[in-house]
């Protein structure tokens, strides 16, 4: 058991693949991981105790026994690349015991570099990394970039795009994304706007609720749905009809019976086409647990805020707090009283009440794991019908650019939700807890991070990058290198033959078994296949393997 405890692990939480198995699939029901989270994974074993979030795919143990940290990268190898040519890769099964299907960037249009290397940061991490002592004057300053770009038309103590999921939060959240998968466990979703705007401090905000029945196809169908806006006033209100047969009305929920659902004709596909209709581009969705709500829709929301989150009263990171104590505690007032059910136009304007009152004070506000001066008791949450927290003072009123720009890929608007939302740089993460970082690339990356802190070398070969690789390994606490000739096989020849894709590949497993035979002990390795843009096929997703050394 000691000498266990003298050595760092890594345990897989998600589904994972058996590497020296080519036939192995990704079982149907595996949640999608992304480039961020194996950025998660790293900036805990590079910063560990200091990291603000555990990587939900894995659990690291002992991070503080990890020696340094190595990323490789095979850029354009897909995991259905590996598949096909398995022969291919004897260094990587011998190396490696398991592997994670990965959501390539290209879905939504980016680099692997530019997600892993941009950190978005919400509202709970930004305040949590101003109390490190590495970063304690972090949050403040932060904060005052934000306020001071506060709309003078709006009566917000802060910027309403620090409290919107990022997409790391959706996943964990189980927000639908439109993500490509073997599965298309979103294949009949569509997004809420045909295109979208960038979201600024001054996009609007729809409270959003929905109630559900539970119908013959043994799932629980939209049957109404209402939408608020700012004012309070209802935008949207409407019974639903489901498709299939309605077999249990959830009455006590749902506050929908047989007899009001008789004269219903409007549809789904009538509700989805209203939702365009009257959604602005850059329209702001709250509600309560919105991801229920977006799933009943079937439709994929960039910019959503979620009560659930972003209000805590139990002192616990993941015991939700119901809208019931919340509007009780918070705002006074009694909702879902009674036996007949919710009230989808109650509920809906009460979560963006609460939305509007974090917004008048602080980003800390409502949550008692932040905000050390809000104590809460069990009899006051339960009974108390007045209203505790205190009037903010004025913001900063300077003006900003609301332009908006719609693109015709509306999956962009989940990673690049705005230029105001909340991000870092995983260099400046790490170079103020002083740790050295290298990248070694081809040219056009190492220009982009020109001048970021650590170390940047180019090379416009892979054995140059491998070799230099193997001469820095004991200088740095993170190592990037990104291997890019299969990139390059793939772009100059778009018809390469199956014998120069298989010694390319060879070549690319060869390098890496180098690699793994060069890297010092306790150290952890991560090898990600970034997967790639593919116009014939619908997706060409990549794949992650993690081993310590």
């Amino acid at each position: 058991m000691s000498a266990i405890k003298n050595y760092p692990q890594i345990n897989l939480k998600f589904p994972s693949l058996d590497v020296g198995d080519a036939k192995a699939d990704t079982p149907s029901q595996s949640p999608s991981l992304f480039i961020t989270d194996i950025q998660q994974l790293i900036l805990n074993a590079v910063l560990k105790g200091d990291a603000c979030m555990k990587p939900r795919w894995c659990e690291l143990k002992y991070s503080q026994l990890i020696s340094s940290t190595f990323v490789i990268v095979l850029k354009s190898v897909s995991i259905k690349d590996f598949k096909k040519y398995h022969s291919c890769f004897p260094n990587v099964c011998r190396d490696f015991n398991k592997a994670t299907e990965v959501i390539s960037s290209a879905q939504f249009g980016i680099s692997t570099e530019c997600e892993f290397f941009k950190v978005q940061i919400n509202s709970i991490q930004l305040f949590k990394y101003g109390t490190k002592k590495h970063q304690k004057n972090l949050f403040q300053k932060a904060i005052q970039n934000k306020v001071s770009s506060v709309s003078p038309n709006t009566i917000d103590a802060f910027p309403r795009t620090l409290l919107l999921l990022n997409l790391l939060q959706m996943a964990r959240e189980n927000y639908p994304l439109p993500i490509k998968s073997k599965w298309g466990f979103y294949d009949d979703y569509i997004f809420s706007k045909e295109s979208y705007e960038k979201v600024t401090d001054k996009s609007p905000i729809f409270g959003l609720d929905c109630e559900m029945c539970k119908t013959s196809d043994g799932v629980y169908s939209l049957t109404r749905v209402s939408l608020v806006n700012e004012k309070l006033e209802t935008v949207y209100d409407t019974l639903v009809k489901p498709k299939h047969k309605i077999i249990d009305y959830l009455f006590r929920y749902s506050g929908i019976n047989e007899e009001m659902m008789r004269p219903v004709c409007t549809t789904l596909k009538d509700v989805q086409n209203k939702f365009r209709t009257l959604l602005p581009k850059d329209a702001i969705l709250c509600g309560h647990s919105l991801n229920f709500d977006l799933d009943s829709l079937k439709m994929f929301h960039p910019y959503v805020i979620d009560t659930s989150t972003i209000y805590n009263l139990s002192g616990f990171k993941y015991q939700k707090s119901k809208l019931k104590k919340l509007t009780e505690y918070f705002l006074g007032k009694q909702i879902q009283t009674g036996d007949s059910g919710h009230n989808s136009v109650e509920d809906a304007a009460a979560s963006l009440q609460l939305v509007q009152l974090k917004l008048k004070n602080s980003i800390e506000f409502g949550d008692v794991i932040l905000d050390t001066n809000l104590t809460i008791h069990k009899t006051e949450a339960c009974n108390n019908s007045t209203p505790v927290y205190k009037e903010s003072s004025s913001p900063n009123t300077k003006q900003t650019n609301e332009e908006g720009v719609a693109v015709d890929d509306n999956r962009k608007f989940f990673v690049n939700m705005s230029d105001s939302a909340t991000h870092r740089s995983f260099f400046d993460l790490l170079n103020e807890h002083q740790k050295k970082s290298l990248v070694i690339d081809a040219r056009s990356v190492i220009d982009m991070y020109s001048g970021e802190p650590g170390q940047r070398i180019s090379h416009g070969s892979d054995e140059e990058i491998v070799s230099t690789a193997q001469k820095k390994l004991y200088d740095n606490d993170f190592m990037w290198l990104q291997l890019n000739s299969f990139h390059n096989l793939l772009q100059t020849n778009t018809d390469s033959k199956e014998a120069d894709i298989q010694k390319c590949l060879q070549t690319l497993d060869s390098h890496v078994g180098t690699l793994m035979k060069t890297i010092f002990s306790k150290a952890l390795v991560t090898l990600i296949l970034t997967g790639r843009d593919n116009e014939d096929e619908d997706y060409q997703n990549g794949m992650t393997l993690v081993k310590i050394s």
